[in-house]
Formats: structure tokens, C-alpha cells, sequence
């Protein structure tokens, strides 16, 4: 789907979470400037479900002044969860009452290749500006949001394994588990994951267990089987800054003073990189051919 525009008379809303942050607000509309570029002129509006302006309805009242006559609405989700089964939904259905224009919803950017890639891209750079280390000496904790739904803990440690699966950082022949002792799902328990010689965990700064304060303890614990790592990538699972963000380097603050022997690193966030750009646009092309064919 690369290349491709909007069709013709289809507009695209998307949609973002919406922050108090100012440098995340400013990634956020930097990012809808690049999926306008890949939408090659269609028309485009940005709308925040909450906390910023402008809001759903709004934005979809500006598209139809420029004219649309149907509207996908893409959510810059990393993942399916609450936002986009519900608070989502009901903010489409409250402006299509007002706008009467039809509106589908795009999925979320899940484990599409452009954001899987793009993951990998900032670890890799990470480790590349580091003092080498053996691979056994270095552990790895991916770090998402955390939601209530069950399933964003399983999609993120999914979205982990479609990382670690490309390229030069899959060691096959090492699987291991990456949930953390009695905190995760039954399901993501079994799930075979080549993680390589070294360590590697999965943490949540709200709602979903392990927490990050768990897993970045439990990647140093020297009863757990391996080596107890001589550095530790923490890298967060987010698109913007904001609040999360900080509390991801808050927790990595802590465990540095915790363990000062150990060289604590957070990997940079996804940000408003054309590689998202295209993944959003690409959900959204998916979402009109399965509706329109």
C-alpha cells in the first residue's frame, strides 16, 4: 500500500490520546504532517480524545467543510485496548449524530512491519552507541502503557517477538520466557520467545502486572537463571512524550540507585517518525478496502 493517496472524496481523522505535554503535542501534529505527505494531498484533520483541542467532533466537522463525503478515522494506538473498543467508538458516534457523514474505524498500529521495525531501529542505535558488551551481559525490558484488558499484555510481549524475530538481534536456539514470575497471563507464560543469552522481561507503568518496578527488580535477581546483567535496556513501547514517559525514566532512576553496578539505559520512543506515518496510513487504506472493496 505504500504510495497510495486517499480515494477520492474519503477523508482521514486521526485520532490521537491527547497530552499536557507540550513537546508531545508538538510530535504528535509533526506526525500528522507526515501522514498528509503520505495521503499525497487528501484531506487530513487531527482530533485528541481528550485533555487538548481540537476534539473528535470537532475535526470532523472541519472535514466536511473540506468537502469529504466519508470519513476513516485512524487512532495512533499502539494497541487495541480501551481507547479504541470504547472511548474511540463513542466519540465517532456522538460527531457522526451531529455531521450525518458516514465513518469507519482504522485498527490500531499493533505489530504492523513499519512500527515493528522502527522498535527494533531504536534499540539497535542504542546498543550501537554503547561500549560493546557480550550478549549474555545484557538484558533487555520492554515497557508498555498497561491496560486493564487482558490482551495489551499479551500484545505487547507479541509485539516483542515480532521484534526480536528480524534481523540480527534473533538468536534462535535460545527461547525463553519473558513474563515475570506469577504476575503475567497464563497465555503469554508459554509463549516461546528467542530472547537470546541475555536476560529479557516485560513491565507495565499502570493498570497490568508485572509493573516496571517488578520487572526491572527481577531482571537483576541473581536467583533467576543466567547471568545477572552487566547493563539493562529498558525500552519503552511508546509513540510520544508525556507522563508516561517520565515515569518509565523515574522507575530506571530508582533501580540505578538500587544497583549502581549495573548500567541502566532507556531506549529512545518510536516518535512522530515517517515509519509511523505510514503505518497509520496503511491501516487506514486496509480499513476502505475491506469496506469498500
Amino acid at each position: 500500500m505504500a504510495g497510495k493517496g486517499l480515494p477520492q472524496g474519503c477523508g482521514l481523522l486521526v485520532v490521537g490520546h491527547g497530552t499536557a505535554d507540550r513537546v508531545g503535542e508538538t510530535e504528535t501534529r509533526t506526525l500528522v504532517g507526515h501522514i498528509s505527505d503520505a495521503c499525497q494531498g487528501g484531506a487530513v484533520e487531527l482530533g485528541f480524545l481528550e485533555v487538548i483541542g481540537p476534539s473528535v467532533g470537532e475535526s470532523l466537522r472541519r472535514l466536511c467543510a473540506r468537502g469529504v463525503d466519508r470519513v476513516v478515522a485512524a487512532p495512533l494506538l499502539l494497541f487495541t485496548a480501551g481507547h479504541a473498543r470504547r472511548d474511540l467508538p463513542e466519540a465517532l458516534a456522538a460527531a457522526v449524530a451531529e455531521e450525518r457523514i458516514p465513518v469507519v474505524q482504522a485498527a490500531a498500529l499493533g505489530h504492523h512491519p513499519e512500527l515493528v521495525r522502527l522498535s527494533r531501529r531504536r534499540r539497535e542505535e542504542t546498543r550501537r552507541a554503547l561500549t560493546p558488551l557480550d550478549p549474555s551481559e545484557e538484558a533487555l525490558v520492554f515497557v508498555g502503557r498497561g491496560a486493564s484488558d487482558p490482551a495489551a499484555a499479551t500484545q505487547l510481549i507479541t509485539f516483542l517477538e515480532a521484534t526480536r524475530a528480524c534481523g540480527a538481534d534473533c538468536r534462535p536456539g535460545e527461547p525463553a520466557a519473558i513474563c515475570g514470575r506469577g504476575f503475567a497471563p497464563a497465555a503469554c507464560a508459554s509463549l516461546p520467545i528467542p530472547l537470546g543469552p541475555g536476560r529479557g522481561g516485560v513491565g507495565f507503568v499502570a493498570a497490568a502486572r508485572p509493573t516496571i518496578e517488578e520487572a526491572l527488580e527481577e531482571i537483576v535477581d541473581p536467583s533467576r537463571p543466567g547471568i545477572v546483567p552487566r547493563r539493562v535496556l529498558v525500552q519503552p513501547h511508546l509513540l510520544f512524550r508525556g507522563r508516561v514517559e517520565e515515569q518509565v525514566r523515574e522507575a530506571v532512576d530508582r533501580a540505578r540507585a538500587r544497583h549502581p553496578a549495573i548500567e541502566w539505559v532507556v531506549v529512545p520512543r518510536l516518535g512522530a517518525e515517517p515509519d509511523v506515518a505510514r503505518a497509520v496510513v496503511a491501516r487506514a487504506l486496509e480499513t476502505l478496502e475491506k469496506v469498500e472493496g
